[in-house]
């Protein structure tokens, strides 16, 4: 089997396991919200970057991976448990913020279109293209040199 093959289907049962744990069986209320996003693991199968976020927006990330990082112990043993791999990977967790970064996008994309369909249509701007045949047609000056 080929490494990334087995890359992904670790990095994929880390996914599944990680996010049942992380969701469900932890006590940390800080973490009662905390959903994992994805999970990366280095090619020798040794580490692997999860990432997470929160839904309440109160609970600051910092906590949210301090409270993850005391987790450990019991997270690589819960691993162990339910894994057939030889080593459980060292975890490092990262606050995956894209979730606010797409919805803040969104958001900007919705302004932009609101603004668009408010602006009102201008009747030079819709008659570009007659400056264009002007400038194009047989017999301007430049065209005899």
């Amino acid at each position: 089997m080929t490494n990334t093959v087995r890359q992904e289907r670790v990095s994929r049962m880390l996914f599944e396991e990680l996010s049942i744990i992380v969701g469900s069986e932890l006590s940390d209320p800080k973490l009662a919200l905390a959903r994992v996003t994805d999970v990366r693991i280095s090619r020798d199968l040794r580490n692997a970057k999860v990432f997470v976020t929160h839904d309440d927006e109160e609970v600051p990330q910092k906590e949210v991976i301090w409270a993850l990082k005391s987790a450990t112990p019991y997270i690589r043993s819960q691993i162990a448990m339910r894994s057939t791999t030889r080593s459980v990977p060292e975890f490092v967790f990262h606050y995956d913020d894209s979730p606010e970064r797409a919805e803040r996008i969104d958001t900007l994309l919705a302004e932009i279109a609101a603004e668009r369909d408010d602006a009102p249509q201008d009747d030079n701007a819709s008659n570009g293209s007659g400056d264009n045949e002007e400038t194009d047609a047989p017999g301007i000056a430049g065209d005899s040199a």
